[in-house]
C-alpha cells in the first residue's frame, strides 16, 4: 500500500514527523539507516533550552509544550516540570553583567541575573570559587536519547510503520514531483510526499546535482562521566550562547577549539563540547574536554568516565533551519538544519511541516525558516 508520507530519518524530527501525521490519521512510512537516533537526536548533551534567537525561541517554546504531552502519553518519558537553570560561565564579572543588561532587554522572561562569590557556590558548590555567571531560567535536563526514542515509540502506538536498517538511496521523481523512493537494495516504495530529515545527510538526498551544499556536518565530541555530586544547574562556558557555527581547527591538541559545557541527569553528567568540520578520535579529545573542564568544576579531574563519543550536527549555513516544501519539486518537504538546537526546537519544526504536508499550508512558517529561502543563495 502506498503511504501518505514517506519520512526519511529517525531523529528527533522525523520521528516527531511521523507522530504527528500518524495522529492526524495519514499512513506513514518512516525510513532509518542505523537506528532511532542514530546522530544528533541520541548523542547531544541532553539540555532542553532556549536558542537566544527571536526566530527560534517560537520554535523553542511550542517543543516545550509537545514535550510535556508527550510525557503525559508516555509513562517511559518524563519531562522536568520547572526549568534546571542554566549558568553561563565566565571569568569576567563585568562582562556578565554586560550579557544580563542585554538580556534583560532581549529576553526579560528568563530572569537573568549575575552570580559571583558565595553566591555561585551556595547554587553550585562544585565550582571554582573565582569564577562569576549569568543565571538564566532555563534548561530542562533529560537523557540525550529519551525525547527521540518516546516520540519513536508514540509514533508507533498511533499507528507509523518504522523502518530501521533500511537506507533510502534516493527520491524518485516524475519530472517535478515526487513519485517515491528508491531504497539502497534497489526496492522501490511508492509515494506523492517526501519529508527528508536526514540531518546532515539530506542534501545529497534532496538535491543531488548541486554543488551548493545548505546544510554540512559539525561534530561535536560529548563525554559521560560519573560523578559523587553533580551540578544541579545546566553549566556552559561563556556569557554569549553557544557556538553555532562550524570552526576550522581539528585534532586533540592546544589549537583544538571547544566550549565547556555539562549537564547531568542523576549522577550521569555529560561533559562537552566541540564544532568541528572533520570527525574527530572521541577517546583522543575526550581527556582534553575533562582537563579544560576542570577550570570550572575541579571535581572533573577525578571523575569516572563512562563513555565519549560524537555526535554530528546538521548545520545551515545561517544557523536555522529549513522546513516546508522544497522549491521546484511538487511533494518534496524538509525539515533539517537544526545545529545544535535540534532538541530544543525540532518537534515545533516536525509540527510546521506536518501542516505544510497534509494542509497545504505553510502560513505558520516564517520567511525566515522556509525551505525556499535557499534559492538564489551561494554557499
Amino acid at each position: 500500500m502506498k503511504p501518505d508520507l514517506i519520512v526519511i530519518g529517525g531523529g528527533i524530527i522525523g520521528c516527531s514527523a511521523a507522530a504527528f501525521a500518524a495522529e492526524r490519521g495519514a499512513s506513514v512510512l518512516l525510513l532509518e539507516e542505523r537506528e532511532i537516533g542514530a546522530g544528533a537526536s541520541g548523542r547531544n548533551s541532553g539540555s532542553v533550552q532556549y536558542p537566544f534567537d527571536p526566530i527560534l525561541a517560537a520554535l523553542h517554546l511550542q517543543t516545550l509544550a509537545l514535550y510535556r504531552e508527550l510525557a503525559a502519553a508516555s509513562p517511559d518519558f518524563s519531562f522536568p516540570t520547572d526549568p534546571a537553570g542554566l549558568l553561563l560561565l565566565t571569568d569576567d564579572p563585568a562582562a556578565a553583567h554586560d550579557r544580563v543588561d542585554e538580556l534583560v532587554r532581549e529576553a526579560p522572561h528568563l530572569e537573568p541575573r549575575v552570580l559571583t562569590g558565595a553566591a555561585l557556590t551556595d547554587a553550585e558548590p562544585m565550582l571554582s570559587a573565582d569564577l562569576a555567571a549569568v543565571r538564566l531560567e532555563t534548561g530542562y535536563p533529560i537523557p540525550p536519547d529519551g525525547a527521540t526514542t518516546a516520540m519513536a515509540r508514540r509514533a508507533r502506538e498511533l499507528g507509523a510503520e518504522l523502518r530501521v536498517g533500511t537506507p533510502a538511496a534516493e527520491i524518485r521523481r516524475d519530472r517535478r514531483r515526487v513519485a517515491g523512493v528508491t531504497l539502497a537494495d534497489g526496492a522501490e516504495i511508492q509515494g506523492d510526499a517526501v519529508l527528508v530529515a536526514a540531518g546532515p545527510w539530506s542534501p545529497n538526498l534532496v538535491d543531488p546535482s548541486s554543488a551548493w551544499q545548505p546544510i554540512r556536518p559539525t561534530h561535536g565530541v560529548t563525554v559521560q562521566v560519573e560523578v559523587s555530586t553533580a551540578p544541579t544547574h545546566i553549566l556552559e562556558e561563556g556569557v554569549v550562547h553557544t557556538i553555532n557555527r562550524p570552526v576550522e581547527t581539528g585534532g586533540p591538541g592546544p589549537d583544538l577549539e571547544s566550549t565547556f559545557s555539562m549537564i547531568s541527569v542523576g549522577r550521569t553528567s555529560t561533559v562537552g563540547s566541540t564544532f568541528l568540520p572533520e570527525p574527530p578520535d572521541p577517546e583522543a579529545v575526550a581527556p582534553l574536554l575533562l582537563s579544560r573542564g576542570a577550570r570550572f568544576v575541579p571535581g572533573l579531574r577525578h571523575a569516572a568516565v563512562l563513555r565519549s563519543r560524537v555526535c554530528t550536527r546538521p548545520q545551515s549555513v545561517d544557523g536555522r533551519p529549513f522546513v516546508g516544501p522544497w522549491p521546484g519539486v511538487e511533494g518534496l518537504f524538509v525539515c533539517v538544519g537544526h545545529g545544535p538546537w535540534g532538541i530544543s526546537t525540532g518537534p515545533a519544526s516536525a509540527a510546521l511541516a506536518v501542516s505544510a504536508i497534509l494542509d497545504a499550508d505553510e502560513d505558520g512558517i516564517v520567511p525566515e525558516l522556509r525551505a525556499s529561502r535557499v534559492v538564489g543563495s551561494s554557499g
